[in-house]
């Protein structure tokens, strides 16, 4: 992947890897686990990536992602829309839809830059840890890039 694409993707990504639930509320602070996380090779490095899901009452939701990637400025992104499929502007551009799954949530993105990805996330039974197995297609790739991103609730 080129290396100007990395970072554009990873903040899509990471903005779309986020919140939600399917039946009871996932309110509150998230942080990536960066250990268990695995990010695709040459990305840059994620630091203190944190989210913040402000409403999540079942059909609507609503955070702020807050991430630093590789050396670059930190980023926050926010989001407000509904779990009806449909795509919803984020601040960054990017256009987000949400779709309830039996354990969680499942996300589409489109990033300003025409890639698009999806991630599909599941709930520990306890709540407090969101797995999320994603993926995305760089402009050029006949195969779409994966990756797993692993979230520790803090509140």
């Amino acid at each position: 992947m080129q290396s100007n694409i990395a970072p554009l993707v990873l903040a899509g990504l990471l903005a779309g890897a986020t919140t939600a639930q399917a039946a009871s509320t996932f309110e509150g602070e998230w942080a990536v686990n960066v250990g268990e996380s695995k990010y695709p090779p040459g990305f840059p490095p994620v630091h203190d990536h944190r989210m913040q899901v402000t409403k999540d009452d079942g059909t609507h939701v609503q955070y702020m992602d807050n991430f630093t990637v590789g050396d670059r400025p930190p980023s926050h992104v926010s989001h407000d829309g509904a779990y009806d499929g449909k795509s919803y502007k984020a601040s960054d551009g990017q256009m987000m839809a949400y779709f309830h799954t039996k354990t969680s949530y499942r996300d589409e993105y489109t990033l300003a830059n025409g890639i698009k990805g999806e991630d599909e996330c599941d709930f520990s039974a306890d709540g407090k840890i969101m797995t999320c197995h994603g993926q995305f297609t760089p402009p050029g790739a006949k195969e779409p890039v994966t990756f797993l991103e692993v979230w520790d609730r803090t509140k």
